[in-house]
């Protein structure tokens, strides 16, 4: 039945009974009367009988007649309560008092007392006729008080004994203190006297033919050692759970019963359980139940019209804003949202999504959980129940995320884009598209990082705030997804909300890995709450402070730690200002360590020291592995002139970097691809072709900026050396395109200076050299071996001077790759060879 043609008593209840109300009794328009009803009724339905009882009888509430339904006397009492003059409480229908209306008698609601009157008259003893009602007897017959059902027997003591005497190996005492736990009353302990005596096959699988308490029975036995006692099964679907339902006869569990009950759905027209009824009394299944507009009222939290999943005090929350309580989950031990948190047994999201019920897909015949069924209620998987559909706004096939007010498909894009997805924050107001519970990215980052931040006490200490400030900088999303996605993540800001004093860069190394809190630190670092430090030499400095620590000589650490500090850190300590150290140089530094900790160790697995050790066991080492352990010469020669070992030495690596080219087609071939294949990302195809084309390093394109580029309008050059060097088209329009990237909307990290064209996932860093190269690398372009052909390539073309001018290299490199290209022809690859 549409909205439009529902009666007013339907879709707005509310209305119609404070309007009754108001009409009835002018003292109620001082009254909050939609307050009022929201805490005397949870259930819409019960408003919607109220409303449509009194739109018919009004007179009911002040009459004082037992008529109508018992919502009357709660709504009478509640508004009496806040003030309602003129409004009479309905009186008992038997004996005319003001009671709580329990019962029902001739039509008339009645007290309970009443009630039980009733009932007692009703069920005259069959051996006195006596009213005091105690019990039936084992035909169903009514016995009173002075003759009982169970007589001068106690029946706990003859259940005992018949359970004892049976093959269960349980003592009549054990047996009576159970049943006496299980069921106190004689009433019930004499019903499951006379069951067990009718089927003595309760206790050994057939507990679904007595009464419920069988089960618990079996289970108490169980506990205190009995054997030969089967907690029993429901007959239907043989799961072991409660049988606290019925059906044809038997005991049976709450899904079979519901199984029982399916009948044709008004709505869809599929045979399923019902899940609910239409205003004109037609069943649903549960699911037109949900869709069904006519069951949604406004969310508390989002204000949107949605089903209500649970209730709160301002109302409802509907299933996207509705917070699920965070427990300790009893299957994977993990903390988290947990269904069944006041439970004993809390159960997490994806515990619980593991055992959903498996079944044989309908579309793929694999047996998988149950995500989807079809119209007619067979199993799907996931991936079946949500195929790839063409998306209405792209047209490309994609999963679908969201459907416009009209129901056509949008993909994960174009839904972000569309304006139904976008909606009015309950926080901030903003229109756009919400993250959770009714809030935008912004408020509920803002809200995740104070819940983060905050002590024992839920306040953010005073040292704290210039984090949670510098993490209100980058984009909320992107914050977002750093917090939620490794859980080590929130950890380290948990952790610094119980620490104490400020945080420095030594606190933010002790957590963890150095990963884990690099986005943590670069923040900090972009917007000024830390001060900026080399993250590279830090790295080096914790590596070789664990690497040596490994060397088992002591002496021997001693002059390694010296022969680290005063040489290679010490170079890269006194680089100039502005420089950093770069991932190839720590990694220089990291083999030469490592081999010589190597070296250490294999000396002293020989029986021999660094101080006695000779130039002929160092030639055997050497010769025993690869070519990079000719890198201890440097340590060699130092501890020679130093004193600590005998003259030693080690040869020195030498490689002809000319030769390591790629040819020039292979090199031309790689250049036009940059250019066509629009499919590459902008940032590969511009670092690839100024590498190609210019020679520049990737340590050197990764560090460009916005104030690299000269933009003339028609014409754009770069600032690569001394004097800016020309930009050919299409790589103009691509370092366009990454400074727009950097300063326009698409700007991923709002950092004013420097603007880096080729811009990292860290607040103010640009990309780190080593992850530029294997992104070349991916796409098929050699950084080093492609640098070497056009360095070649250039330098055969231009003179030197040029060369350092335009590409911002040292006169000294130009003289070298100039000799090194003399010859660069047909016959150069036939002299390579030759080497």
């Amino acid at each position: 039945m549409p909205d439009g043609e529902l009666p007013r008593s339907a879709t707005e209840p509310e209305a119609v009974i404070s309007e009754i109300v108001r009409s009835t009794d002018p003292a109620c328009e001082r009254i909050d009367v939609a307050a009022v009803l929201k805490a005397v009724f949870r259930q819409r339905p019960q408003l919607r009988t109220l409303a449509e009882v009194l739109q018919a009888r009004p007179e009911l509430l002040t009459s004082g007649r037992p008529e109508g339904p018992r919502a009357i006397e709660r709504l009478v009492r509640a508004l009496r309560e806040a003030g309602a003059e003129q409004l009479v409480m309905p009186r008992c229908g038997d004996c005319g008092r003001e009671r709580p209306l329990t019962g029902l008698g001739d039509g008339a609601r009645i007290c309970g007392a009443c009630s039980n009157r009733r009932n007692a008259r009703a069920n005259p003893c069959v051996i006195c006729g006596s009213t005091t009602l105690a019990g039936r007897d084992r035909a169903g017959r009514p016995r009173c008080r002075a003759h009982p059902p169970w007589g001068a027997t106690d029946p706990a003591e003859e259940l005992a004994v018949l359970i004892a005497a049976g093959p269960f190996g349980v003592s009549a005492p054990t047996a009576q203190q159970v049943i006496r736990l299980i069921e106190p009353t004689r009433p019930g302990q004499l019903r499951l006297l006379w069951s067990l005596e009718d089927t003595p096959g309760l206790l050994t699988g057939r507990g679904a033919e007595g009464p419920p308490k069988i089960s618990a029975l079996v289970q108490a036995l169980i506990d205190r050692g009995a054997h030969g006692v089967v907690v029993p099964s429901c007959p239907f679907c043989q799961r072991t759970t409660d049988l606290k339902q019925r059906r044809d006869g038997l005991r049976c569990c709450e899904q079979c019963r519901r199984e029982s009950k399916s009948v044709t759905c008004a709505t869809c027209g599929r045979v399923r359980p019902i899940g609910g009824r239409r205003f004109d009394g037609q069943p649903v299944c549960g699911t037109c139940r949900q869709r069904d507009p006519f069951n949604h009222r406004p969310c508390s939290v989002c204000g949107e019209m949605r089903l209500r999943k649970s209730r709160t005090d301002d109302g409802g929350v509907c299933a996207a804003c509705r917070e699920i309580p965070t427990a300790l989950c009893v299957t994977c031990g993990a903390p988290g949202p947990c269904y069944f948190a006041a439970t004993d047994a809390p159960k997490c999201l994806p515990c619980s999504a593991k055992e959903r019920e498996e079944a044989v897909c309908a579309s793929c015949g694999k047996h998988r959980r149950v995500n989807n069924r079809t119209a007619t209620g067979e199993p799907l998987c996931g991936n079946c129940g949500n195929k790839p559909k063409p998306c209405a706004g792209c047209g490309g096939i994609f999963r679908i995320s969201g459907r416009t007010r009209e129901g056509e498909p949008l993909c994960q894009t174009c839904w972000a884009k569309h304006p139904a997805a976008h909606r009015t924050c309950t926080r901030c107001g903003a229109v756009e598209r919400l993250y959770r519970h009714g809030r935008c990215a912004a408020c509920a980052r803002a809200a995740d990082l104070r819940d983060m931040l905050s002590g024992p006490g839920g306040l953010v200490r005073p040292e704290l705030e210039p984090i949670f400030q510098a993490l209100l900088k980058p984009p909320p999303r992107t914050v977002l997804r750093w917090i939620h996605k490794v859980p080590v993540r929130r950890a380290v800001l948990e952790a610094l909300a119980v620490e104490h004093g400020p945080v420095t860069h030594e606190i933010l190394d002790r957590f963890a890995a150095a990963r884990s809190v690099d986005y943590l630190r670069a923040a900090l670092v972009a917007t000024g709450a830390l001060p900026a430090r080399d993250e590279q030499l830090a790295r080096l400095e914790r590596w070789l402070a664990k690497t040596i620590a490994r060397v088992s000589s002591a002496e021997e650490r001693r002059i390694l730690r010296n022969y680290t500090n005063w040489q290679p850190l010490r170079k890269l300590r006194r680089l100039p200002a502005g420089q950093l150290v770069t991932h190839g140089r720590a990694d220089t530094v990291r083999i030469e360590v490592r081999n010589v900790a190597r070296l250490l160790e294999w000396l002293h697995d020989g029986g021999t020291t660094l101080a006695t050790c000779t130039q002929d066991q160092v030639d055997a080492w050497l010769t025993e592995g690869p070519t990079t352990r000719a890198t201890v010469r440097g340590f060699l020669l130092w501890t020679s002139r130093r004193g600590h070992s005998r003259p030693l030495t080690a040869p020195v690596i030498s490689t002809y970097f000319a030769a390591r080219i790629i040819s020039k087609d292979q090199r031309w071939a790689l250049v036009r691809r940059l250019v066509h294949d629009e499919q590459l990302q902008v940032a590969d195809r511009a670092a690839g072709l100024l590498l190609l084309l210019f020679a520049q390093p990737v340590g050197r394109i990764s560090r460009l900026t916005t104030e690299h580029i000269v933009d003339r309008g028609d014409t754009l050059a770069l600032k690569l050396g001394r004097v800016p060097a020309e930009i050919p088209a299409p790589l103009d329009d691509m370092i366009r395109q990454l400074a727009e990237r950097r300063t326009g909307r698409a700007a991923t990290v709002p950092i004013e200076e420097p603007k880096w064209l080729f811009h990292s996932l860290y607040p103010g860093h640009p990309i780190d050299p080593h992850t530029l190269g294997r992104r070349l690398k991916t796409i098929g372009v050699p950084p080093q071996l492609a640098r070497h052909a056009s360095l070649m390539d250039i330098a055969s073309e231009l003179p030197a001077v040029v060369i350092s001018r335009l590409l911002g290299f040292h006169q000294s490199t130009g003289d070298n790759w100039t000799r090194e290209s003399q010859g660069y022809g047909a016959d150069y690859a036939a002299d390579v060879s030759r080497r």
